[in-house]
């Protein structure tokens, strides 16, 4: 116990790969609740308040819009053509912002996700129910969850779904037959992610827990976190696990080892990533309200940072990269604690609510998912 206890308090030391490094950060008028971001991370669409913004890799806004209510998720196709919203209506957009339909029901959409091209639009909505939708906006398969659904991810193919629900399951179902495993978390799941085959599922659960799963339903592990996960994320193989946990991003490996912690100015809301993992999309919320883009790309951020600031027309305010990532600490070094306390910034939840949120997940890392959970 007390070795699990310095392991969740220290984290890991080292990183066998490059560290994420900020890109740059636009600020926005409202939370950024959700982001989503191409294959390739030339695009990146995010949701705030009843905004969709889409910003290219540089930063630069080519186009944002309004829709009729907040927003509760963003979806785009991995080569960017097609653009989902959910709200209170569901919307499909293209790449260039032209509104191509909506579709409206007695009830709120919670999350949308793309497949390639946009040939298939998942969404969820808050009476229980799942969609399956073409381009044409014709409705190709429904499925009651009989539970809310706060976050949604599909396979690049459209063939697997992986839902994370209010009543605290993960779900895992093959389109247009059901569900073909499912397991229980002990509280609410908000963060779900697919990789792009659907072979691997990580969800984020309010219980201050990551799950990482295999397509067929294996249980792998789970990472405690400080404080609730909001949002997860994962790179082919699942080679990085993801995961927005209060004011941090943790970017662990395959097995759950901690290879980098980022903290942001406010509460990172909601975080995408490019399925080789050159590109990290993170939205802020109160004291932050920015999209954010880190990179490993050493060379962009290089000519992005010799290029001189120049009025782009967004609207949107030009602010420099700030220095909010936290390095993993080698062995032979010493934690900058001014730096982190710096980082860490005002409103973090104090020592004693961390220690105490650790040592509930120390426990629970002692039993595995609940596998005896009926959908």
């Amino acid at each position: 116990m007390c070795c699990f206890l310095a392991a969740a308090l220290c984290g890991s030391v080292s990183a066998d790969e490059g560290d994420y490094a900020p890109l740059w950060e636009r600020g926005v008028d409202d939370v950024v609740g959700s982001v989503a971001i191409t294959r390739d991370g030339s695009a990146v669409v995010a949701g705030a308040g009843s905004t969709v913004y889409l910003l290219d890799r540089e930063g630069d806004l080519l186009w944002k819009t309004t829709v009729g209510s907040r927003i509760n998720g963003v979806g785009i196709s991995p080569e960017g053509s097609r653009i989902g919203v959910a709200a209170d209506k569901l919307y499909l957009f293209d790449g260039d912002g032209n509104l191509l339909w909506t579709e409206k029901t007695t009830y709120v959409y919670l999350g949308v996700a793309l497949s390639s091209n946009g040939t298939y639009i998942a969404a969820a909505c808050d009476n229980g129910a799942i969609f399956i939708f073409d381009q044409n906006k014709k409705a190709l398969w429904d499925y009651d969850m009989g539970t809310d659904s706060y976050g949604i991810a599909m396979s690049e193919n459209g063939r697997r779904i992986a839902l994370g629900c209010d009543n605290q399951g993960v779900y895992y179902l093959n389109s247009g037959e059901g569900e073909s495993w499912s397991y229980g978390t002990g509280k609410r799941v908000k963060g779900i992610a697919l990789t792009p085959d659907g072979r691997f599922v990580a969800a984020g659960s309010l219980d201050r827990c990551v799950y990482l799963s295999t397509g067929e339903g294996e249980h792998l592990w789970k990472y405690p976190a400080a404080e609730a996960i909001l949002s997860t994320a994962l790179t082919n193989e699942a080679n990085e696990v993801l995961a927005a946990s209060g004011r941090t991003v943790y970017v662990l490996d395959h097995s759950g080892a901690e290879l980098q912690k980022i903290t942001l100015d406010g509460r990172a809301e909601s975080i995408a990533v490019t399925p080789d993992g050159s590109f990290l999309a993170a939205g802020g919320g109160d004291s932050d309200q920015s999209i954010h883009i880190f990179t490993r790309d050493a060379a962009l951020i290089e000519r992005m940072n010799s290029t001189e600031p120049a009025a782009n027309g967004t609207g949107l305010p030009d602010s420099p990269a700030s220095s909010v990532t936290v390095p993993a600490t080698p062995a032979n070094s010493s934690v900058d604690t001014a730096k982190v306390s710096a980082l860490a910034g005002d409103g973090d939840v104090s020592i004693a609510s961390q220690v105490l949120g650790w040592v509930e997940n120390i426990f629970s890392l002692l039993f595995k998912p609940q596998e005896d959970f009926l959908a």
